[in-house]
């Protein structure tokens, strides 16, 4: 159901509405029109444009081909497909997504095609109404097969809408009442209107509007008062007086279920769910009914009217009141015999001697009793052969039936306790249950009336607690028994024999579980009336079936009686004096069953299309399925219940009316989604849908995420072994280049003794001779001691420096500086040098290979040895910088040299660059004013 608004576009599925605005991507929340151009496919005409599309539930915009926007005002859709539409700036028709412009010219040529707002199609015209009623056509007819004016109504005042009958005539609604238009005058060129002759006092209807339902039935509503007019030709009206409170109507619309759907200004939307079920509010125009009673004889109807204290008697639609004779009488019982009418009052019956003569009823006769007060006279049967049994309280211990003929009272039968109603079989049994769960069964004996009710058989063993209230026996021999808290119990009664047989309850789909009265009508269905409703049940295809007649109409009233008027009437008299009347068959009930589908689907709060979507990530897995079965008869008694399969719940849910499945942190896997609707009082057959779907793996379950950690712990299986084995072999490695440094040490110790140390033994040797010699030559020997002295210091300073280079104690950069810095000191001391050396204050604990203590230390001694030889220098001053890499800078106020010019087969400024080299550093030398070697080696990380 689509509603259009003031506000917006609502949707009501039968679940829930769904409203666009603006938001909703509305052009305009003033929606003027839609119209169905495709399944599920609705084009929206708002006050302003452009057009909006709705598209399974989306909301888009209509592009015209031309890019142009027109405000419509209403659509049509012809019956030869053509797509019409009218606005306040013309008339239009949609070829190939544009809106062409047709004109609308009178006789003088002008367009008169403005301020449009209605159009209707009749035959091969379409009649256009302008909405300005001061503008002087009111009615425009176009010939759409001549496309042209065919015509113009401007006489008839304001002329409210026009409607095309199933018969095919052409009806408007003018101020001068209902008017047809003449067909066979139009194709002349001639306007000819004539009064309505099909519908009673059809001029009294001006300025209404009309309409068609899908059952050719007319409709014609103004203000709050609604006409429905029936094939036979009944007026049925809907009114406050029938209980219609709205202000305004300004629309109505009968759908394919045949409810009536009306919208007022300003009082929302108004649903009638059939019109099979109606209050009459009255009988007599102006008296409301307040019945107190109604009984039905034969084809005649009786009931009594408190209102205006008069009887009605009812034939072929015909009512006769008759006034009752006395003031404020209200009538609690009734029932007629031949030409009597009877009827309870104040504990007492009295008599009308003939129920069809007025004056009769002057001068009622009181008939029982005569003799003697009674606490209370109830419930009344009048038996096949013409005798009355009477439920009579004489006092609060005493209840009985009493047994009249012809006014007289023949007998008296105890009962336990008191009675509400009785009922009479086909074998002329009489069925009593008191509320003392006491079922009683009495054999009819007219032949001696002093011994008429004979007690046949008691099956009170069979009812156990159940508080009986109402009582009926259906056409298969059945037992009814409406309770007090139990619901409706029925019994299967065969051989004399009890048996409960099926219970109803609210559970079951009753209105309520307090039954006041039951009854079977001639197709065997049962008639419940509760303290709320009525009820009916009725088999079909094997199976009882329960129509909560009066709440799904949205009426809870108290029901104390239960007539057949006719063979298709049902009348229910309520609590409050009113007359509800319904249908036992209603002859306009579809049996094609609306559509089932999902009607949103979210998953993690997201909405998704179950057409598209059907796979979903291991963390989408919370989802939210809402279906809708779009009837709306009764579409909060719809029941739904779901098989999810996949899932550890493999049977189906319990039926409610809760159209919102919710499955929370599903686990990954395929599933099938089965949902079934059951429609109350079995309407329609039950409808499923079914929808699969898919929840994936997490990433680590899927297989070629399993295939590909396989492959790495497999890898890494590998690499590991490659590892171990790589590990033995580095370490073997490293054992090797130990022993290979350890050799390659040994060696150059070796080479540094045998340099260093055999050059000075070779030279003390040599003088040793020498001294020898010229001890036997007698030459003077003291300079050969002295230079045996001078090589033995140097031996003895060079084996320090061994020893030192080889003690791992002294690793530590510290160290290394320390002695530099000690050695430089004293040797520039020694050679009457000043020295000034500036060191951190903090040496680093870092660790320095032997090697580089070594290729550091002698390449400062070098440059020392240089300066103290060649430079002539007074001051040296030395700095020690640490970061990265250990900068030396050794710097002397000497004569300096030229680097390009120096000594033929000298080699120590090239030992000093290969030892830095050695450990990775450089050597810069720069002359000004004196000498600079910047010296500079990375330190290990």
């Amino acid at each position: 159901m689509y509603f259009i608004t003031y506000g917006g576009l609502s949707v009501y599925d039968g679940v829930i509405f769904k409203n666009y605005n603006q938001q909703d991507g509305l052009s305009n929340e003033l929606v003027n029109d839609l119209i169905e151009v495709a399944p599920d496919s609705i084009l929206i005409a708002t006050n302003a444009g452009p057009l909006n599309t709705l598209v399974r539930g989306k909301m888009g915009v209509f592009h015209t081909s031309d890019s142009s926007q027109h405000v419509i005002n209403r659509f049509l859709k012809s019956n030869d497909g053509s797509l019409y539409a009218v606005g306040d700036d013309g008339f239009y028709k949609l070829i190939k997504n544009t809106f062409i412009k047709i004109p609308l010219f009178n006789s003088m040529g002008t367009d008169i095609g403005y301020n449009l707002d209605r159009i209707t199609e009749w035959k091969n015209y379409l009649l256009l109404m302008p909405w300005n009623y001061t503008q002087r056509e009111k009615v425009i007819i176009y010939d759409k097969t001549k496309n042209e004016v065919a015509g113009l109504i401007t006489k008839e005042g304001y002329v409210s809408n026009t409607a095309a009958t199933p018969g095919g005539e052409l009806w408007l609604s003018t101020a001068a009442g209902l008017m047809s238009l003449d067909f066979t005058s139009l194709q002349k060129g001639n306007i000819v209107l004539k009064p309505v002759t099909s519908i009673k006092n059809a001029a009294r209807l001006t300025n209404a509007f009309i309409y068609f339902d899908p059952h050719h039935e007319a409709w014609v509503y103004q203000d709050n008062i609604v006409h429905h007019y029936l094939p036979s030709g009944a007026d049925q009206i809907f009114s406050t007086d029938q209980g219609l409170t709205t202000r305004r109507i300004s629309d109505l619309f009968v759908d394919r279920e045949g409810i009536t759907w009306l919208s007022s200004d300003g009082n929302g939307i108004i649903k009638i769910p059939g019109t099979n079920v109606q209050i009459l509010g009255d009988f007599i125009p102006g008296v409301r009914n307040s019945i107190a009673v109604v009984f039905q004889q034969s084809d005649t109807t009786w009931l009594f009217n408190n209102t205006n204290h008069s009887f009605y008697r009812i034939h072929d639609e015909n009512i006769t009141a008759f006034r009752l004779g006395g003031n404020n009488i209200s009538v609690a019982n009734m029932y007629i015999r031949g030409e009597t009418l009877c009827y309870v009052w104040d504990q007492k019956i009295y008599s009308i001697a003939h129920k069809d003569q007025a004056s009769a009823y002057a001068h009622p006769e009181l008939i029982f009793p005569t003799d003697m007060p009674v606490a209370g006279i109830g419930v009344i049967k009048v038996t096949p052969d013409d005798f009355v049994v009477q439920y009579v309280k004489e006092n609060d211990t005493s209840f009985l039936l009493y047994v009249l003929k012809d006014k007289a009272l023949v007998m008296k039968r105890n009962l336990t306790f008191a009675l509400d109603q009785m009922a009479i079989d086909s074998n002329h049994l009489l069925w009593t249950a008191t509320r003392d769960n006491k079922l009683i069964v009495y054999s009819l004996h007219p032949e001696t009336p002093e011994k008429y009710l004979k007690v046949e058989d008691d099956y009170s063993d069979a009812l156990a607690d159940i508080s009986p209230r109402a009582l009926a026996l259906d056409q298969t021999g059945n037992v009814w028994i409406g309770t007090r808290y139990n619901g409706i119990y029925q019994y299967t009664f065969k051989e004399k024999k009890l048996q409960s047989t099926l219970h109803f309850t609210t559970h079951e789909g009753l209105t309520d579980n307090f039954y006041y009265y039951l009854y079977c009508d001639p197709d065997n269905n049962i008639w419940a009336g509760s303290q709320t409703g009525l009820d009916k049940i009725y088999l079909k295809n094997g199976a009882y079936v329960i129509e909560n007649i009066t709440k799904s109409k949205n009426m809870f009233q108290g029901i104390y009686n239960i007539i057949n008027v006719s063979k298709d009437i049902i009348w229910a008299l309520t609590s409050n004096g009113e007359i509800i009347t319904t249908s036992v068959n209603d002859s306009r009930r579809i049996i094609t069953p609306p559509a089932f589908f999902i009607s949103s689907f979210f998953i993690n709060d997201s909405e998704y299309d179950v057409d598209i979507d059907h796979s979903f990530t291991y963390d989408n897995n919370n989802i939210s399925i809402r279906v809708a079965a779009p009837s709306f008869t009764d579409e909060k008694s719809i029941l739904y219940s779901y098989h999810l399969k996949g899932s550890n719940k493999n049977s189906w849910s319990k039926p409610s009316n809760t159209a919102l499945f919710n499955f929370i942190n599903l686990s990954p896997g395929a599933y099938e989604l089965n949902v079934k609707a059951e429609f109350p009082a079995a309407m329609y057959p039950p409808q499923q849908l079914s929808y699969s779907f898919n929840i994936q793996p997490p990433y680590w379950r899927m297989w070629w995420f399993i295939l590909s950690l396989s492959i790495f712990f497999i890898g890494l299986i590998v690499l590991a072994i490659r590892y171990y084995f790589a590990g033995k072999l580095e370490k073997q490695r490293l054992i090797l280049e130990n022993k290979q440094a350890m050799e390659k040490e040994r060696t150059r110790i070796a080479t540094d003794m045998h340099d260093d140390l055999g050059a000075g033994l070779t030279r003390i040797k040599f003088l040793s001779e020498t001294i020898g010699f010229n001890k036997q030559l007698n030459r003077p020997v003291d300079e050969e001691i002295n230079n045996i002295r001078t090589h033995a210091h140097d031996m003895i300073d060079k084996m320090g420096e061994i020893v030192w280079a080889l003690n791992e104690k002294n690793d530590s950069l510290s160290d290394l500086l320390a002695y530099t810095r000690s050695y430089a000191v004293s040797y520039l001391s020694e050679n009457g040098i000043k020295c000034i050396v500036d060191a951190p204050d903090d040496f680093t604990g870092l660790v320095v290979s032997g090697e580089f203590r070594r290729n550091i230390y002698l390449v400062v001694k070098e440059a020392l040895h240089n300066i103290v030889k060649h430079a002539e220098a007074n001051v040296v001053t030395i700095r020690f910088e640490i970061a990265k890499d250990l900068m030396i800078y050794i710097q002397d106020d000497g004569i300096g040299f030229d680097p390009s010019n120096t000594r033929m087969y000298s080699n120590g400024i090239q030992n000093m660059k290969k030892r830095m080299t050695s450990i990775g550093g450089l050597m810069k030398i720069n002359i000004d004013h004196g000498t600079t070697i910047n010296l500079s080696a990375p330190l290990p990380s």
